[in-house]
């Protein structure tokens, strides 16, 4: 082995004297072949820098050492070499940018809003790059007044090389938050406008264009701010601030009477406003020269009130809060009403006495709710002083009455909960109501109570709306009344199917519109046994109230 190495030793050499002495990359070493720029166009900001990296290659991509010279540089922007970009040591303390590299890093500066370029030659070759000069985030635009008063008409001058559309937005802020714009300059130089309230700050623009970008459009702020007179409260004067309940008050603007004035009102709300229909000021009336207002006076209230609607000149409409103070007259936070019975059984019918002073209006106009749960109300009695309702199954604590108002003051309609509380059983599911073939069994007559679970979808031609089932036994047939109820006004029905072959009978009872309970109609059945399906219509439409939480089918 020994030998054989001695022997291959003046080969080796031999091919090591080659490959010292001859290049095996110089083929494709060839020399410039174009330069390159990364990025290859700019735009730039007016007044601000951005960089570009310039190098040259040959035909293979490969980097060619060169000093690359910047020529030819265009209005409206300045170009310089970036002293900070790949500095060597020329000394042991000295750093700074070679004479010759592969690539130089340039730092342009826009100066004016143009479209123009700049050259840089390096290697014999040279390499054009565009650049744009554009109002992105800002723009030089002048008012000919930054601290207007209100009502004052200011006019916004595009500056030279920007235009505004005839469309364009004057914002503040917010982009929802626009001017209101008197005329705009049809060569779009200028729009004047009347400004709000209360603005501190820049003015955005939408769809600026500039002679750089002409197909581009942008929205800028301005860089000089605009500043109006901070309204954030409006004194007024009241001819009272201790009305009674009820008691008609003016209101007059004391703040700038000339430029602040009352809208139409939405509504005026105080802190400890009672919540419900009507639970705020009432009758509120506007004067004709829009100065002052009248309303009756809620009660409870005590503070400030915020008045939704007032407006500015530009037709700017802003709530803001009013100074001084209301206090109205306090007539409680909850209602002492009563229950005939405090632990009924399951959908037994109870009585709500209000007390002396309060009273509720028409059956429909009236909610009862324990803890979510709402009770049916049956009717109202006692010209409107009892309430009888059917609390729904688990309704534990405290009542919140809607539609209560003072005896006094029926104008204002309350939301007010209750002292006392009741506690009614929970209703316990019955199951197997989402298959025909484990359907529980209802005798006819009688009284079916149940819990929604709404688990079962092919009632017949209610197929496909959540329904749960139940095998109805006849025991004597004849002519039936059905009553079908839930726990809300959803939309309900009932559809009968054979038991055995679970085809769709002639019996339906679904005569009401949506959100018409409780459903009653009557029908014919011979002894035997029925599938009877209570189907829900609410998930079909959306304006329908959600499931209920229990049903109640009463047959008689």
């Amino acid at each position: 082995m020994k030998r054989l190495l001695f022997g291959m030793a003046p080969l080796l050499m031999l091919v090591g004297v080659v490959g010292c002495n001859s290049d095996s990359f110089g083929d494709l070493q060839n020399g410039m072949d174009h330069l390159e720029a990364t990025p290859t166009q700019l735009f730039i900001e007016l007044g601000a820098t951005k960089t570009v990296v310039v190098g040259g290659v040959d035909a293979q991509g490969n980097p060619q050492e060169a000093h690359y010279d910047v020529t030819a540089v265009g209005t409206g922007i300045s170009v310089e070499r970036d002293t900070t970009f790949r500095p060597i040591y020329v000394n042991d303390s000295v750093l700074q940018v070679p004479d010759q590299s592969p690539t130089f890093r340039f730092i342009v500066t826009a100066n004016a809003y143009t479209a123009t370029s700049f050259t840089v030659t390096g290697g014999g070759k040279q390499i054009v790059i565009p650049v744009q000069v554009v109002p992105n985030l800002q723009i030089a635009a002048t008012f000919s007044n930054a601290t207007p008063a209100l009502g004052d008409t200011v006019t916004i001058t595009a500056p030279a090389g920007t235009t505004f559309s005839q469309t364009s937005e004057l914002f503040f802020g917010d982009i929802s938050r626009t001017a209101f714009i008197v005329d705009r300059d049809p060569n779009g130089q200028f729009i004047r406008f009347i400004p709000p309230p209360s603005v501190n700050g820049p003015v955005g623009i939408t769809e600026v264009t500039s002679v750089s970008a002409p197909d581009l459009q942008f929205t800028p702020l301005t860089t000089t701010p605009l500043v109006t007179p901070l309204i954030d409260t409006v004194d007024v004067a009241y001819s009272t601030t201790t009305p009674t309940l009820g008691q008609t008050v003016t209101m007059s603007i004391v703040t700038d009477p000339a430029h602040v004035k009352f809208a139409t009102i939405d509504s005026i709300t105080y802190p400890g406003q009672l919540t419900g229909p009507s639970a705020g000021p009432q009758a509120i009336t506007v004067a004709a020269d829009s100065g002052s207002l009248t309303f009756q006076a809620p009660p409870n209230v005590s503070g400030a009130g915020l008045v939704t609607s007032f407006t500015f000149p530009g037709g700017y409409v802003i709530a803001l809060p009013t100074r001084p103070n209301l206090t109205g007259q306090f007539i409680g936070l909850t209602v002492d009403a009563t229950f005939s019975d405090s632990t009924p059984a399951l959908f037994d019918p109870i009585t709500v006495t209000l007390p002396a002073g309060f009273h509720v209006g028409a059956a429909a106009d009236v909610v009862v709710d324990f803890g979510g749960l709402g009770a049916t109300i049956n009717s109202v009695g006692g010209g409107g002083s009892t309430i009888d309702i059917t609390p729904a199954p688990g309704s534990t604590g405290i009542a919140v009455i809607t539609g209560v108002f003072p005896t006094a003051a029926p104008q204002f309609v309350l939301t007010m909960p209750t002292i006392h509380t009741i506690s009614v059983p929970p209703l316990t599911p019955l199951a197997g109501t989402d298959d025909p073939a484990t359907a529980p069994t209802f005798d006819v007559p009688g009284t079916l109570a149940d819990a929604g679970s709404f688990g079962y979808d092919a009632c017949g031609a209610a197929s496909g709306f959540p329904c749960q089932v139940y095998k109805m036994h006849v025991a004597t047939g004849g002519t039936f009344h059905f009553k079908l109820r839930g726990s809300n006004a959803a939309d309900l029905g009932l559809y009968f199917l054979d038991v055995n072959t679970l085809a769709q009978l002639s019996q339906v009872c679904d005569n009401l519109g949506r959100a018409s309970p409780p459903e009653e109609c009557d029908l014919t059945f011979a002894a035997g046994d029925y599938i009877m399906g209570v189907v829900t219509f609410g998930p079909g439409y959306p304006e329908n109230d959600p499931n209920p939480s229990f049903i109640v089918v009463d047959v008689n």
